[in-house]
């Protein structure tokens, strides 16, 4: 659906003749107005097969049947009956049809039947057609449907409005996240069928943009809320092909052997027996087909056993050869321009007539003047042309389009026919600016290209190595692998080629053995990937051997990264290496600043930056830095308190992660949800994901995930005060009494291990963790000295104790980590409830049980309530709330309770079905329920004791 092609609007269509769609229509029309889905019956002059090829009943173009007010489609009652009953809305009919088959089979006249039956009725049209030359701009389809009701924008949600706008190139800014852009794109067409009915009508729909296909594909989902339907057409499914669930599908077959011969006897009158049953046997019930094999049986044959789809278009090149040079030149263009003609000047009236007589363009009532008559049309078109007639072609657009750099971009390099630098150097400045906007896709191709019209063999291998790097971090990580190997053959750097490659093994395959030892040996090889590679093993003689690289090398990143990881960094440091970024700094460069922001405690800082990360790649772009963003995202709302934040962060980008193969990350995000999982109390969800974490990285040797998988493990077992099994898991991460600086968070498991430890009476033990702590106090972040001060507190005397605990309370921002403040506030509970001082006791315990209530955080909230009942107050549960219900939780039951299924939920509150059954799975044991049938009852309190 590209944005120059005329939207379907509420208007009298074009019409498409029976040759082109295999359908015969007769329709009155007023004086002077063109309409029509096929072809009428021809009255006048001239063979029947051109004019059902060219739209007309006779020579005149404005002459149309006006016979009846009846539309007559040969041989598709069933299709017909079931668009008219999407667009009617009946009941128990589906509000989206989806037609796919093949060419020529019909689906074009399909839809414009559905356009004039919704015209009929008073419903609006909205939509337009997928061409395959601007199927790589992103957002092109969604520009040409929402075009003609921009003024629409107002009406909604300034948020909406702005992510409309900068998606559609209406502003500048980064590009907004896909969910973001669907959600808008919705609200903006319930605005418009606030105002009355609307008709979504999308030809070639495989050929629309892949961003626009996915907020279409979230529309068509959400389509019953709203006066609002949808019809499609698509070629073929495959039988590999993903359909959607909800996405109703209809396959417009061949026609029957009495249909097929009812049109061709209507089309081709007169056919001698033999002919005609040759022409019904090759054509195979194919409309197109019936239409136009006639006409091929002369001039040029298709070879011997050709395809359908070989024949028709060898049937239309010959037209074209019989057209004069500067007619089929301007066809050329347009074919290539993907959209209708925007030449009809340069045409002679008389000209024009020619190229609807060969039956190869049909005109409409628009400026353009004319469309092509099918697709084959334009693709007989393009592969007639010689090939310098179509770089001149190429070149024609590349002018035309001056004012698109990311179209003119694709015009040039088809129109270069030999390296020249500077073409290959305008190309690379408009992949550049493709990427920043979060086309990485887009960009790798535009690179690639680039690389093949650089005359210099370094400069060739540079841009290969750029292409790879742009295609690892969208995800296409064998593609990167193939560039590398391609800038290899040329005089490239090896070092970065390295580098490359090192990443896209530790990203996919999460292989560090490699991302190790491939630099190893070429002076200033990826000491970046190197300090990652690092973070994960935690081996300490990696790291003695990447100190040594990242001393010598002069990437102060590298640097400042080797100094976090291992516990040598300043948060001042980290600041001003934020503050210093540019806006317009690489995606990779805030990727890894932000990771040692999350290890400085710094995230609060960065959520632009996390959220420009997720924007730009979510895509076809830095799909590796949108992963880590969610990543970022996740953990920095577990901190805030925001778990369903937290969750739905993680789940959207593993969901990511597992399109793009990228193991490494994948591993990381679910280490997140597995912390949410034990904050919460859910052992087994903590269990399960940490032993798919554990499979995983124990053969890899990645010491940070099993790290956090242990931190995790030990989390839950707190929770349900198993504190043997979380002093093992802690002191498998850190040692009583050390605190391994190459060990990520080990700082952070410290409050827990002497809190363990203390609890299962290893006082020495937890004494000597305390004090290996306490030089962290100085430099660490407020969260991190909170830690080291409630552990100090867990060991020194009693009347050390509570000033340590208040002094720990006390540091700034540290309201701002609510599970990390409420752990605190319930130990200083604890204490004083120990020491027989209830009065100062209850407003720890109750803030703390406030804390957890809001958090979710159920299984600890529990005993919060019970130390408060061992200080004597009452505590009774509060219907609703006590149970520790989020309030999208508490939705989830209500809408359970009430008979719904999982997919109906998700589609009520925009959810996917598998995170309906995630909150159902936690919502059961907080309600102390089984089962569904028992929600109901437990809602209202009856099952809360």
């Amino acid at each position: 659906m590209p944005s120059s092609r005329r939207e379907l609007q509420h208007e009298p269509v074009p019409p498409l003749d029976a040759g082109e769609r295999g359908t015969v229509r007769r329709r009155s029309h007023p004086p002077g107005r063109e309409g029509g889905v096929a072809v009428a019956v021809p009255r006048t002059a001239g063979t029947p097969a051109q004019h059902a090829a060219a739209g007309m009943p006779g020579d005149r173009p404005d002459d149309r049947t006006e016979e009846a007010n009846h539309m007559d489609i040969i041989g598709r009652a069933r299709e017909l009956a079931a668009l008219r009953r999407a667009i009617d809305r009946a009941p128990g009919a589906p509000p989206d049809v989806v037609l796919h088959g093949d060419s020529g089979v019909g689906k074009s006249a399909l839809l414009r039947a559905a356009i004039a039956y919704a015209g009929e009725r008073g419903i609006r049209v909205l939509g337009g057609s997928g061409f395959e030359s601007e199927a790589r701009l992103a957002f092109a389809g969604l520009h040409q449907l929402l075009a003609p009701v921009l003024e629409y924008l107002d009406r909604v949600e300034p948020f909406h409005r702005d992510t409309l706008r900068r998606a559609l190139g209406m502003r500048d800014g980064p590009a907004p996240d896909r969910l973001a852009i669907s959600v808008a794109s919705l609200a903006v067409l319930a605005a418009v069928a606030e105002d009355g009915p609307v008709l979504i009508a999308v030809e070639d729909a495989h050929w629309v943009d892949r961003p626009t296909r996915e907020v279409m594909t979230f529309v068509l989902l959400r389509l019953r809320a709203y006066d609002l339907r949808a019809v499609l057409t698509r070629r073929s499914l495959t039988a590999t092909e993903h359909v959607t669930p909800g996405v109703h599908t209809l396959e417009v077959g061949p026609l029957d052997d009495e249909a097929a011969g009812r049109l061709l006897d209507l089309l081709h009158p007169g056919l001698p027996p033999s002919a005609r049953e040759r022409v019904l046997a090759e054509a195979a019930g194919n409309p197109l087909a019936i239409t136009e094999l006639p006409q091929s049986f002369v001039g040029v044959e298709p070879p011997a056993g050709a395809s359908l789809r070989t024949r028709l278009e060898t049937g239309f090149a010959n037209r074209l050869l019989e057209l004069p040079p500067r007619v089929r030149t301007t066809l050329l263009v347009a074919a290539l321009n993907g959209d209708r003609s925007h030449h009809r000047a340069e045409l002679s009236p008389y000209e024009l007539l020619e190229a609807e007589r060969a039956g190869l363009v049909t005109r409409d009532s628009t400026p353009a003047g004319l469309r092509f008559r099918h697709p084959l049309v334009r693709s007989a078109i393009v592969k007639t042309a010689s090939p310098e007639e179509t770089r001149e072609a190429h070149a024609v657009l590349a002018d035309r389009h001056r004012a698109d750099p990311e179209l003119r971009v694709w015009h040039l390099a088809a129109a270069a026919a030999e390296p020249d630098e500077r073409v290959a150097a305008e190309i690379e400045k408009a992949a550049r600016a493709v990427s920043l906007r979060g086309g990485g896709g887009p960009a790798v191709k535009a690179l690639r290209r680039a690389a093949e019209l650089t005359p210099d063999s370094a400069a060739r291998a540079a841009r290969l190595e750029r292409a790879a790097e742009l295609a690892g971090e969208s995800g296409q990580l064998t593609l990167a692998q193939d560039l590398l190997d391609q800038a290899r053959h040329h005089l490239g750097d090896p070092a970065g080629a390295l580098a490359t490659r090192a990443r896209i093994l530790m990203l996919r395959d999460g292989d560090l053995d490699a991302a190790r030892r491939l630099p190893r040996g070429t002076p200033g090889a990826g000491p970046l990937v190197r300090v990652i590679a690092a973070s994960y093993a935690q081996d300490p003689k990696e790291w003695e051997e990447v100190g040594g690289v990242v001393a010598g090398c002069d990437d102060e990143l590298a640097r400042l990264l080797h100094d976090v990881f291992t516990g040598r960094g300043s948060a001042a440091l980290v600041r001003a290496a934020l503050d210093a970024l540019p806006a317009d700094a690489p995606p990779g460069r805030v990727a890894a600043l932000c990771r040692a922001a999350a290890w400085m405690d710094l995230l609060p800082g960065c959520r632009d930056r996390v959220r420009a990360l997720i924007d730009g790649g979510s895509g076809r772009g830095a799909v590796t830095h949108a992963a880590t963003g969610h990543w970022l995202a996740a953990h920095d709302h577990f901190l805030a308190g925001r778990w369903e934040a937290a969750e739905s962060a993680a789940n959207t980008g593993l969901d990511l992660c597992v399109r793009h193969d990228l193991g490494l990350l994948a591993h990381d995000l679910r280490c997140s949800l597995g912390w949410i999982a034990a904050a919460r109390g859910d052992a087994d969800g903590a269990r399960e994901y940490g032993r798919t974490v554990e499979r995983w990285a124990a053969p890899r040797g990645s010491g940070l995930h099993l790290s956090l998988s242990a931190r995790n493990l030990a989390l839950a077992a707190t929770a349900h005060g198993d504190y043997d099994s979380a002093y093992a898991y802690w002191t498998s991460i850190s040692p009583p009494g050390v605190i391994p600086p190459y060990v990520t968070y080990t700082p952070c498991a410290v409050f827990e291990l002497v809190d363990s430890a203390v609890r299962t009476g290893r006082t020495a033990e937890a004494r000597a963790h305390a004090a290996a702590a306490a030089g962290l106090a100085e430099r660490a972040a407020p969260r991190l000295r909170m830690h080291v001060l409630a552990a100090q507190a867990l060991v020194a005397p009693e009347e050390e104790a509570v000033p340590l605990f208040r002094a720990a309370l006390a540091l700034p921002g540290t309201e701002r980590r609510p599970f990390d403040h409420a752990r605190v506030r319930l130990a200083l509970g604890e204490l004083q409830r120990r020491r027989l001082r209830p009065g100062e006791a209850r407003p720890e315990l109750r803030r703390a049980a406030d804390l957890f209530a809001g958090l979710g955080a159920t299984v600890w909230r529990r005993r919060v309530e019970q130390e408060l009942r061992a200080t004597g107050v009452a505590v009774t549960r509060r219907p609703g709330a006590a149970h520790g219900l989020t309030s999208q939780q508490l939705e989830v039951a209500r809408l359970a309770a009430s008979g719904l299924s999982n997919k109906d939920i998700g589609e009520r509150l925009f959810l996917s079905s598998r995170t309906v059954g995630a909150h159902l799975y936690r919502i059961f044991p907080k309600l102390g329920i089984t089962s569904r049938a028992a929600l109901r009852d437990a809602l209202r309190g009856d099952a809360v004791n």
